[in-house]
């Protein structure tokens, strides 16, 4: 749940200061949320799961789901959304920012030993 908190803060901080104060600069317009979707998007499915009682407590993140979720956001982000909303705009290099942002999930793990029972016994 850090890493989603940390990832929401870090888009509330762009939207509010970093886009006003540096206009210029089209990353922080165009990118930096798409990046911050699967660190935002990942930690809270997971735990929702798990709260849930959809997955064990021993579960682990592997690379196969963060792919999977960078293939199901770009589908349903850079093909679906634009093809039924005329205000959605296709931008490939979306689908790398979504793929750079599951880089950072899978650096930076989710651990549910650490992060959902912090008293497991081995």
């Amino acid at each position: 749940m850090i890493l989603a908190g940390v990832s929401a803060s870090i888009y509330v901080l762009n939207r509010l200061l970093l886009i006003p104060i540096l206009p210029e600069i089209g990353f922080f317009k165009r990118y930096l949320g798409d990046m911050l979707a699967l660190p935002v998007y990942l930690p809270l499915s997971f735990y929702l799961a798990w709260r849930l009682h959809l997955i064990p407590e021993d579960f682990q993140f592997k690379i196969t789901h963060i792919v999977g979720a960078g293939i199901i956001f770009s589908i349903l982000f850079e093909g679906l959304i634009p093809a039924i909303d005329a205000t959605a705009i296709r931008d490939p290099w979306d689908i790398l920012a979504y793929f750079a942002g599951g880089l950072v999930v899978y650096g930076v793990g989710i651990q549910p030993s650490q992060k959902l029972n912090s008293n497991t016994e081995d």
